[in-house]
């Protein structure tokens, strides 16, 4: 499947939304996205939504840390909403399911309240 990210913005909140398999190859665009949406003004919280990836390998998993640290760095929140699958797996196993993914929100709204004192540092 071919690789494709955009950004939106909605008023505080940036999405960035990947759509097909985030590999090695797919990495640069991915981050690329995530540092667009990071240094758009007045964005308040990133949400990466995740609907449409099918797989993550270890390399998107370091473009997400490194786009969490960024984004707290800056005083932004940072989360992942609707990991499929193997995405959830793969976030379950590497430890970073708690920090990355909010905690079975009900609305967007949810997903973009502050993060707790889990988060990676």
């Amino acid at each position: 499947m071919n690789f494709t990210c955009s950004v939106s913005h909605v008023g505080d909140s940036a999405t960035v939304t990947p759509r097909g398999d985030i590999d090695v190859a797919a990495t640069p665009s991915f981050r690329a996205s995530l540092q667009t949406a990071l240094a758009a003004p007045g964005v308040g919280t990133i949400l990466v939504d995740m609907a449409g990836v099918a797989f993550i390998d270890s390399t998107a998993i370091g473009a997400l840390v490194a786009g969490h640290t960024a984004a707290d760095r800056q005083g932004t929140a940072f989360r992942v909403i609707n990991p499929g699958p193997m995405v959830t797996m793969v976030l379950t196993i590497t430890g970073l399911i708690g920090i990355l993914v909010p905690a079975a929100p009900e609305t967007t709204a949810d997903a973009v309240a502050p993060a707790g004192p889990d988060r990676l540092r």
